[in-house]
């Protein structure tokens, strides 16, 4: 057979026999070239959420918050009258990002005294914290040039008043959980989820076909035990694995661990658990081993993609907010790397509790289609000229 021969037979398979296959490689590409483009059509991030803590409450610090909220970059969602109160609204993550204004704002700017306003950001996720640092230092600056401009054309000042005068507010900034912005620190807790989940849903989803093929193999056996019994050593390597990873990043790449060994074991099981249900979910629903190796590849990547991990999900738009609420990554990705930097996850029962009922409807929905299609296999035994079809 020359070489001519074997490429008109490849493409009789591609195109003529195995169309699917035609299919996958030129529209994955494409759809993920579509779905990145919905993801980061906003390019920058934009409506930070924000927490203003005002000690002054004169009409300048007013005007200096002012600047913050006609920044497209910044959404206040509170004011808050209480160090103790900003604090529990960041530790919550129902804000990002906090301007706290000092008592004597208003006064020091009058007297011609440098003052300082402080930003506190939280360092957990650097893709929202460095714009939110450059846009605060931009307002800042901007409003002090202002405010000193106005002060020196009132009154005449010497040089050395002059000076702070012309730039009377100072930027501070405290960054919480990840203060020297470790990239590091920020993505690899995430990417391991993500690889762990990609290695149990290719190790799984052929584990279900193999039935379909050797079915009186299995005959007296419920699909219940079938689907369950294959569930379970999948479910305990990946926790070996899942504990691998935390090592080595602690270990090894010298990374912050700082969560409870007990938390972080809780949301990586339910993670696995969910994941290796998705895994038999494709291999329940797969007509062959070839297809059931086909369906995780063309989901691994939207699962990374709209988890939120990479991207904040207050940034994407409505249709991918709703694509990252069915991804069990979601809900597990943000939890371990929270209770990596952090110590603490405020949303980890929440993903515990979604990530099981994942994994429990998807655990229910294989074992139902595995006893149909079954029962599909023994009816057909009985059909003449119907063996093998299936």
């Amino acid at each position: 057979m020359d070489i001519l021969t074997i490429i008109r037979r490849e493409l009789r398979m591609m195109f003529v026999d195995e169309p699917k296959i035609a299919a996958i490689l030129f529209g994955v590409p494409v759809l993920y070239v579509i779905l990145f483009g919905m993801v980061y059509s906003a390019n920058i991030v934009k409506t930070i959420p924000t927490v203003v803590y005002d000690q002054n409450q004169t009409e300048v610090s007013r005007t200096f918050i002012q600047a913050f909220e006609d920044s497209e970059r910044f959404r206040i969602v509170a004011y808050t009258s209480s160090q103790e109160e900003m604090d529990f609204i960041l530790q919550q993550e129902a804000a990002q990002v906090a301007v706290v204004i000092p008592p004597d704002f208003s006064r020091d700017i009058k007297k011609g005294s440098a003052t300082q306003a402080l930003l506190v950001v939280n360092g957990n996720n650097l893709l929202f914290a460095n714009p939110a640092i450059g846009s605060a230092q931009e307002i800042v600056q901007t409003f002090s040039a202002g405010a000193g401009r106005q002060l020196m054309e009132k009154t005449g000042q010497l040089p050395t008043a002059a000076l702070g005068n012309a730039a009377p507010v100072r930027f501070g900034l405290r960054v919480l959980n990840n203060p020297t912005y470790g990239y590091a620190n920020f993505i690899i807790g995430g990417l391991g989820a993500n690889g762990l989940q990609l290695g149990i849903v290719l190790a799984i989803c052929t584990t279900l076909t193999a039935v379909y093929r050797r079915e009186k193999d299995w005959r007296g056996i419920s699909s219940v035990r079938i689907v369950i019994g294959k569930l379970l050593p999948y479910w305990l390597w990946g926790m070996v694995s899942f504990a691998a990873y935390l090592v080595i990043a602690d270990q090894f790449l010298l990374l912050p661990v700082k969560g409870n060994p007990g938390e972080l074991f809780l949301i990586g099981s339910a993670f696995v658990f969910a994941v290796s249900a998705i895994g038999l979910f494709f291999s329940a629903i797969a007509p062959n081993e070839v297809q059931a190796v086909q369906l995780p590849i063309a989901y691994i990547m939207p699962a990374f993609l709209f988890s939120g991990y990479i991207w904040p999900d207050f940034a994407m738009n409505t249709f991918s907010q709703l694509v990252s609420t069915i991804l069990p990554l979601t809900y597990a990705a943000v939890n371990i790397r929270d209770l990596m930097l952090a110590g603490y996850a405020p949303d980890l029962y929440r993903g515990v509790l979604v990530l099981s009922a994942m994994g429990g409807l998807l655990l229910s929905l294989s074992v139902s289609i595995v006893a149909f299609r079954r029962r599909r296999l023994r009816l057909k035994e009985h059909q003449p000229g119907m063996e093998g079809t299936e």
